[in-house]
């Protein structure tokens, strides 16, 4: 069972970036200019054993729960009127295929690209036994790591905000992250947003998880706003 779902998620991964690649907006090829430039060697900054430590144990603690997690009785749930209702007048060109219980969306415009993953999980039949808050902020982590890395040539230190919301209310909770992109080369610009957003109730996970690239600023208005809809149309 647990190779299972582990497949399961492996294919779903793997099916999302098959689909939709890496989000990058257009590139405009400028001629190139050779620059020879003497490189002194410089020493690697030294990190304290007990950070890596610290780090990988946090990494193992989150696979093992990712592993359990898909371990654990689980059923994805239909979410295709839930897109529906998120994505009328959407003006993104948009293409929908459900695979393996996950909604995928990709979204397009002249000047960028992005996704959206939309997901409902059934766990009242679960024998998983970590508490809410533990199940939704380490799927949530989990996920907006997966979703993020999808922005071609965007890293963590290109994130002009970085925000975290958890909360919970006796046998409910919802998650929220999510962080914003601006750089530049000093010839073009990028502007990008990636989200995650989740709601544990009545035993039903529900996960938006989405990122946008562009060269054009209104297109990561146009794709918070867009997150925003969906965030507004799942119960809590």
């Amino acid at each position: 069972m647990k190779k299972a779902y582990l497949a399961l998620l492996s294919a779903a991964v793997a099916m999302t970036v098959t689909a939709c690649g890496t989000i990058s907006p257009p590139v405009q090829t400028l001629p190139e200019t050779a620059v020879t430039e003497a490189v002194e060697p410089t020493e690697e900054p030294t990190v304290p054993a007990e950070s890596v430590d610290e780090a990988e144990e946090e990494q193992i603690k989150s696979n093992t729960f990712i592993a359990e997690f898909f371990d654990s009785n689980i059923m994805f749930t239909d979410v295709q009127k839930l897109a529906d209702d998120s994505l009328k007048d959407c003006t993104f060109e948009k293409q929908a295929e459900a695979s393996n219980g996950i909604q995928k969306i990709s979204l397009k415009t002249a000047n960028g690209g992005g996704i959206l993953n939309v997901m409902c999980i059934d766990l009242s039949q679960s024998s998983i036994s970590y508490d809410l808050e533990y199940i939704l902020e380490n799927f949530g982590n989990y996920y907006f790591g997966l979703t993020a890395a999808q922005m071609n040539g965007i890293s963590e230190d290109d994130f002009v905000s970085n925000y975290r919301m958890l909360n919970s209310v006796l046998s409910k909770g919802k998650y929220q992250r999510y962080s914003s992109v601006q750089k530049t080369d000093g010839m073009a610009a990028q502007f990008g947003y990636t989200e995650t957003y989740a709601v544990l109730a009545e035993g039903k996970l529900t996960v938006v998880s989405g990122a946008f690239l562009s060269s054009d600023m209104m297109d990561r208005q146009n794709f918070m706003r867009l997150m925003a809809r969906f965030a507004e149309n799942i119960a809590y």
